[in-house]
């Protein structure tokens, strides 16, 4: 449904032969598809723990299906060193206390994900969803004093420590005080900064600058630099030294200082994601979040498995990805049956497969599947009169003009 996109649900099994699409309702019936979806759980919610109690948990209903997912992602794949942190948004306009309004965002309101990706392919590490402002997010080993954004970035980053990873984030988590205690735990930091953060050196503030110039002081492993382009940016980076690197542009060569070149050049992983994810999204409306939610998780999942196929060597884009797993599961060997024979595998009506030949019969036969294994012989051979040497081979289009079919017992 994420590659055919419908304006509503049941167009899918409609019979107008603007919408019929065989494939739906071959597969299952409209009545059935809505069932499921109706009843879909992922956790018992008689173990939820009521509102106020201390064990109470907002995600409850799909926590199995949050957990195995991290598990699994960073399990499977380990990603390069240049990774980063940022925000994504799933579409929801329903009531929940957790609803988020991010104007940067196209989907504006919605459930909102804290990502962990690599920038070269966009691969989730881990995830993790906002629950609200009254979260207690209290992470291994994370100085008390880290505000809410810090211990998000903790969080996902703790299982990559000691590793030398390079991390990227933009200024809603940038802190001094996050950056140098991520140092200690051998993670490289850069990040913009806003010059109100508590730590950031006041004296770049007061600087005035011309376009094209920049200001900078370090202090241990710290560096902040000024830079003014079109407007100041600020930045704070535990990678780089105060080096600059020529950037060639349409009529001029712009010395830009090395931090904000990286960080152009390594921060859109998130964005890459959700740019790879957004033309086959599933969005419908919906009053109950957790089945979005739900939705959106196992699309991720089959994106993290696209990266992990073209890591392995094979070739094709995510769509033909996408495509070779319906076909996996819809159709026997994963290759689609020719003509009408399709929808009819799919309701388990008459559906030949190839019987070689014999010493007593050496042209070779079909058997239809559905009556062998019903107790029923049906054997049918075929006749084409442009190809009177190879009458039972000939599938090409003098077969479909010409053809007919002569039952061999009943």
């Amino acid at each position: 449904m994420g590659i055919t996109k419908k304006h509503e649900l049941r167009s899918y099994w409609s019979t107008n032969p603007i919408h019929h699409m065989p494939m739906y309702s071959a597969a299952m019936s409209r009545t059935r598809f809505e069932t499921i979806l109706r009843f879909l759980h992922f956790s018992d919610n008689t173990t939820s723990r009521p509102r106020g109690h201390p064990a109470f948990d907002r995600l409850h209903k799909i926590r199995p299906l949050i957990d195995h997912f991290n598990l699994k992602f960073a399990d499977l794949y380990t990603p390069a060193q240049n990774i980063c942190v940022d925000e994504s948004l799933i579409h929801f306009t329903g009531r929940l206390g957790f609803k988020q309004y991010i104007p940067s965002k196209r989907a504006r309101y919605g459930v909102k994900l804290y990502k962990l990706c690599e920038r070269a392919t966009g691969y989730t590490h881990k995830f993790r969803i906002y629950e609200g402002k009254d979260q207690t997010l209290e992470p291994v080993g994370c100085p008390d004093y880290l505000g809410s954004s810090g211990k998000t970035v903790w969080d996902l980053v703790s299982p990559l420590f000691g590793k030398g990873y390079h991390l990227y984030v933009d200024n809603f988590y940038t802190s001094v005080a996050l950056f140098k205690h991520l140092f200690l735990e051998q993670i490289g930091c850069c990040g913009t900064a806003r010059p109100s953060r508590r730590g950031y050196p006041q004296r770049l503030l007061t600087t005035r600058l011309a376009r094209g110039q920049r200001a900078a002081l370090c202090n241990d492993e710290l560096l902040a630099v000024k830079w003014r382009d079109k407007r100041d940016v600020y930045m704070l980076s535990s990678i780089h030294a105060d080096t600059t690197v020529q950037i060639e542009r349409a009529t001029s060569v712009v010395e830009k200082p090395l931090s904000v070149h990286d960080y152009n050049l390594h921060m859109g992983g998130v964005d890459f994601n959700d740019q790879m994810l957004a033309p086959y999204l599933i969005s419908r409306r919906t009053r109950r979040w957790y089945k979005k939610v739900s939705v959106y998780l196992f699309q991720l999942a089959a994106y993290n498995s696209y990266v992990l196929y073209s890591k392995a060597g094979r070739t094709g884009s995510f769509l033909k990805f996408q495509e070779e797993i319906i076909s996996e599961l819809l159709y026997p060997g994963g290759s689609v049956a020719p003509s009408t024979s399709v929808v009819s595998r799919l309701h388990e009506r008459h559906f030949p497969s190839v019987v070689p030949g014999t010493s007593t019969q050496p042209p070779p036969r079909k058997r239809c599947r559905v009556c062998s294994r019903s107790g029923i012989r049906r054997d049918t051979r075929y006749f084409c009169p442009d190809c009177p040497d190879h009458p039972a081979l000939c599938l090409g289009e003098c077969f479909r003009k010409y053809h007919t079919q002569v039952h061999l017992g009943t």
